[in-house]
This record gives structure tokens, C-alpha cells and sequence, in this order.
């Protein structure tokens, strides 16, 4: 565990000294007070990251010390990047002239990080896996029932993250509206869910069922082509995080798989038995050269874009059908125990076919639509 002394060695030497309740500068250059570690819960939290960059902004934060480390306190315990970003193909450039990503969106101190005590193995996923894993609800009629249809990825206390595909179009006539997230969830047959570990019974929290606000499709989407497919849906109330409900991150703008890697997709669709799985399932899928795959689906007349990526090809794993709008999920480089997401699933040819893989919309390329449509 990290210790103050330890965190602030270095710049206590460097950095001038304020008194307690003196007005200061945060390393983003907010307005901010001086005050003691211990009475700034934002980075008094910060404290026992593992996460380098949020250590380095807290060490940036040191203003004194008054029996303890005074830091000046903001409203962020994080930079706030204010890079620039150019998308990677035509197909998203309208995606806003908006460069700053959007500060609602929890930052890596928060986001992409599971708790692995619990975590089986196999094709099965632990209770505490991927716990920003939605299943999308919809219904035709007032009175009907409700059908979870596609998937999705929790990002912020408000937002989930799916393919366009999974909000407009012909899903309204084929299962309805979208009316509800459920977040939680594991086995949709039980509620709580349990599971033996080591002949201990572990349980989740009951699932949680959100109603929907408001949903949006890229304004480019195209449903022909494929192109654009990704869609935000904003929940009526905020969720509260929990060890089974959590965000996944976002990936920085320069933040990108190369292929052959080995990214992880979950989710509740289709198996090789051709029916929808009770229990959260997730499979791993090698990232395949964008040119080969542009190959396979011109049988199609379908043009691959830069701002997609293919994943898969292997024999029986794959996404199929009802995890559409779900996550392809990629590890942090500098630090393998968070996740964000590299991808949304789009399209395939068919389910787990060897040397067919799926198309998925690469999530870095609409960055800056994300940022100004969250809010």
C-alpha cells in the first residue's frame, strides 16, 4: 500500500509551501483549495491506485504539508487530456468538432477495473466479470413482455455504449422499442445469482433493470453499407457502481489492438446449440488484418472501413447473434488489469465459421461523438 511520505518524497522538496484553506492550481489548472489529503475524499480515494498516471497527478497535487500532506483540491483526481484527434477515415468525420473529450465520462481511476476473486474459468464468466455488461430490453406494445434482444457496455453512471443497429432500424419491427437496460445480471433464469466456489456458495447482487431516457444512432449510420454503427443510450436515473456494476473505459485516441492480438468479447447471444445462453459467456477472438477481411466480405459488396475492425475467424468462437451492440474488450497496455472498449460488434457472415471473422465498429474512431453527445 502506498504510503503518503512515499507519494510525496519527491516533490515536497520542489514545490512551494501554502497554508490550509489557501486558493490553489490543480495540475489541470482548476481552481481549486489547499487542504489536507485526508479532507479531499476525491484524492484521498486516490491514495491507494494502482493506476501511474492518477499517482503522478496526485504527487502534482502537493501544495504543503501541515502535519500531513496538504493537496490542492479540485474536482477531478486525474488530468484532463485536451489532445487532439483526427479520425481515422471520412466515414466519421462528421463526428463533431469537438477535440476535448467530455469530463463526465469516469476517468481510469474508476473505469475498466473488475474484481478477479471470483472469476471461473472456461468459456463461463465469474459473477464479478465484466460487470459493465448490459442486455437491452425492449417491447412492441404497452402491455407486452419485454424481449433482451442485443447487448451493450455500461460507461458512465448514465450511458451505455451499442451499435446503432441495436436502436433504430428494423429492430423496432422485429422485437420493439428500447425501453429497459439491465445491468448485474449473470444468469437471466435466476435473480440473485449464485455459483459454488470451492464448495462456497458466492452470490451477486439482485440484477437491475433501468429505464430508458433517450437513444441515438450515429446520424451516419448506414445500414446497407454497415458503416457508423454505433448508438448511445442514456438511462433515466444514474446507476450507483457497485463490485457488479461498474463502466468499462473508453480507449484514448492513439489507443489501439494490432493484429493478432487477443481481445474478448461476452455476452448472452447465440451458441453453437443455435439458442441464446442463460449465463454471460465470453470468448476470445484474434484481431485480423483489416485488408484480408476486406477480402472475405467484397463477396458481400461490402467495404470494409478504417473506423471498423475485424476480429475472429477461428472455428466456434465467435459473437453471434444477440450479442450484437455488446463490447469487443481490449487490456490497458500499461496496466492489464482494466479494460476498455476496443470495439461494438456489428456484423459477421455467419456464427463461428473458421476464417470468417465478425466486423465490428472500432470505438477510437468515434471518440469525439461520444464526447459531445454524453452529457
Amino acid at each position: 500500500m502506498w504510503s503518503f511520505s512515499v507519494i510525496f518524497a519527491f516533490t515536497y522538496i520542489n514545490i512551494g509551501r501554502a497554508d490550509i484553506g489557501d486558493s490553489c492550481k490543480t495540475p489541470n489548472g482548476e481552481n481549486g483549495i489547499c487542504q489536507r489529503i485526508n479532507s479531499c475524499e476525491i484524492l484521498y480515494d486516490a491514495v491507494l491506485t494502482k493506476n501511474q498516471r492518477q499517482i503522478q497527478f496526485l504527487k502534482d497535487s502537493y501544495c504543503g504539508y501541515d502535519r500531513t500532506a496538504l493537496v490542492c483540491c479540485g474536482s477531478v483526481a486525474n488530468y484532463e487530456s485536451r489532445l487532439s484527434f483526427q479520425p481515422l477515415s471520412s466515414t466519421s468525420s462528421s463526428a463533431i468538432n469537438n477535440n476535448n473529450r467530455n469530463s463526465i465520462l469516469p476517468d481510469r481511476s474508476i473505469c475498466g477495473i473488475q474484481s478477479d476473486n471470483k472469476i471461473l474459468g472456461g468459456e463461463k464468466t465469474g459473477l464479478e466479470e465484466y460487470p459493465w455488461m448490459a442486455l437491452l430490453q425492449y417491447r412492441k406494445n404497452r402491455r407486452g413482455p419485454l424481449k433482451s434482444s442485443c447487448g451493450g457496455a455500461l460507461i458512465s453512471s448514465r450511458y451505455v455504449l451499442t451499435a446503432a443497429h441495436c436502436v433504430t432500424g428494423t429492430i423496432k419491427t422485429a422485437v420493439g422499442d428500447l425501453v429497459n437496460v439491465r445491468l448485474g445480471e449473470h444468469n437471466t433464469d435466476t435473480n440473485p445469482d449464485c455459483i459454488q466456489i470451492r464448495g462456497y456458495e458466492s452470490c451477486n447482487d439482485l440484477h437491475l433493470d433501468v429505464e430508458v431516457e433517450h437513444y441515438e444512432a450515429h446520424s451516419n449510420y448506414d445500414p446497407v453499407k454497415r458503416t457508423n454503427d454505433i448508438g448511445l443510450v442514456r438511462l433515466k436515473t444514474d446507476v450507483q457502481f457497485t463490485e457488479f456494476v461498474k463502466p468499462i473505459c473508453l480507449p484514448e485516441p492513439n489507443e489501439h489492438s494490432t493484429t493478432g492480438t487477443r481481445l474478448v468479447v461476452a455476452g448472452w447471444g447465440q451458441t453453437e446449440s443455435a439458442r441464446s445462453s442463460s449465463s454471460k459467456l465470453k470468448v476470445e477472438v484474434p484481431v485480423v488484418d483489416n485488408r484480408n477481411c476486406a477480402r472475405k466480405f467484397s463477396a458481400y459488396n461490402l467495404q470494409i472501413q478504417e473506423s471498423q475492425l475485424c476480429a475472429g475467424g477461428v472455428k466456434l468462437k465467435d459473437s453471434c447473434k444477440g450479442d450484437s451492440g455488446g463490447p469487443l474488450m481490449a487490456k490497458a497496455k500499461n496496466d492489464t488489469s482494466q479494460w476498455y472498449a476496443e470495439g461494438i460488434v456489428s456484423f459477421g457472415a455467419a456464427c463461428g465459421e473458421e476464417n470468417w471473422p465478425a466486423v465490428y465498429t472500432r470505438v477510437s474512431s468515434f471518440l469525439p461523438w461520444i464526447w459531445q453527445k454524453v452529457r
